[in-house]
């Protein structure tokens, strides 16, 4: 067995940790989102603002959810890491879009 064989299940398990942990770190800011959408200051003031935060809500519910599932898929041993790891990406991806769209709701809400 040579040194890269060897090593190639390490870097599986440090790349599958990392993944995990920023997966998790999502999970927080997701909480954090919410709370701040549910926040008083981001009450819909009009028919489009509803549909606005219902649709971001709506989001972070599927996003948290996948997340959920890929953390635990990835805790399973017996799964390799490039079985999730695509799935990983768009989720991270995802959450940038929906960052965004919680900030550019919060811009609009304190012009209102």
């Amino acid at each position: 067995m040579t040194t890269l064989e060897r090593s190639r299940p390490r870097l599986e398990e440090n790349e599958k940790n990392a993944i995990v942990v920023r997966l998790e770190r999502n999970q927080k800011d997701l909480i954090q989102l919410r709370t701040k959408l549910n926040s008083y200051r981001c009450e819909p003031k009009t028919y489009s603002l509803y549909e606005s935060i219902e649709n971001l809500r709506s989001k972070m519910d599927s996003l948290s959810h996948t997340n959920r599932e890929i953390i635990s898929s990835l805790k399973d041993t017996r799964k390799a890491v490039n079985a999730h790891l695509e799935r990983a990406k768009k989720q991270l991806a995802e959450f940038r879009r929906l960052n965004e769209g919680v900030d550019e709701y919060l811009n609009i809400c304190s012009s209102h």
